[in-house]
């Protein structure tokens, strides 16, 4: 399971800022090995984990940006994988925002992150309601709830508890190569599977184990009217750009 961001990053960058903010009790950071050659992030009770993830990665979860919507980064940004764990105490398990905000303040501590936020046009893709009746059928968990989304196999999402900001984080984060944007207007969440089929823009084509393909199903633009009555449309919007003023690899934990 990943949690995606689930509120505004200027929010988040505002709760860092401020005194008394969210810490790991514990946490360390090493470069990832060949064994952890999947990108994951774990959550589990009181302990959060990640593995061969990027900088670029750390910030996307912390802060819900792309990595187009980062500037004046490390040439290291993306190429240098680490593996992140980190607990904490209490007996109270940790909010979504929480567990965002904690990262945020490793990433200050370890990384010497230092930044600032502008506005800036970029191309993004939006996802609006498609003309057609919305197909988002409605969650029955407990709408204070964690979301849960996975992505199964290379062409589908499964989500649970989820907004459809939450599904945009998803999209930008494994699939698009730029900023999604939640124009929908639409809070509630929802139950969905999205199944597409992905592209060689996208990611290799899914075969079985004996070499067979998949089932196919439509591209990923036609899926989410089909299966979701939503739409990604390409625009430009102003977006919140994340330049950088100072980053470190950190020392290695033994």
């Amino acid at each position: 399971m990943r949690i995606p961001k689930g509120y505004l990053v200027l929010a988040a960058f505002a709760c860092l800022m401020r005194a008394g903010e969210a810490h790991f009790e514990a946490a360390t950071v090493k470069p990832s090995g060949p064994e952890s050659a999947t990108r994951r992030f774990l959550i589990e009770g009181r302990r959060f984990a990640t593995f061969h993830t990027s900088l670029a990665d750390l910030v996307q979860f912390a802060y819900g940006l792309h990595p187009r919507q980062i500037a004046h980064a490390p040439g290291w940004l993306t190429s240098a994988q680490f593996d992140v764990a980190g607990t904490v105490e209490g007996d109270s398990k940790p909010s979504e925002q929480e567990w965002m905000k904690m990262m945020g303040a490793l990433l200050a501590d370890r990384f010497q992150l230092r930044f600032h936020l502008e506005k800036r046009e970029l191309r993004v893709y939006a996802i609006v309601v498609d003309r057609n009746a919305r197909k988002l059928k409605l969650s029955d968990r407990d709408p204070s709830g964690l979301p849960s989304l996975g992505f199964h196999g290379r062409g589908q999402l499964i989500a649970r508890n989820a907004t459809v900001a939450d599904l945009a984080w998803e999209l930008e984060s494994a699939v698009l190569d730029r900023p999604v944007v939640d124009q929908t207007g639409l809070p509630s969440k929802f139950d969905f599977t999205l199944s597409w089929s992905p592209d060689e823009f996208q990611s290799p084509a899914v075969t079985g184990a004996d070499g067979t393909t998949q089932e196919v199903f439509p591209h990923l633009f036609t899926a989410i009217r089909q299966q979701l009555g939503l739409r990604l449309k390409a625009s430009n919007a102003r977006v919140d750009v994340m330049v950088i003023e100072h980053a470190a690899i950190p020392e290695r934990d033994q």
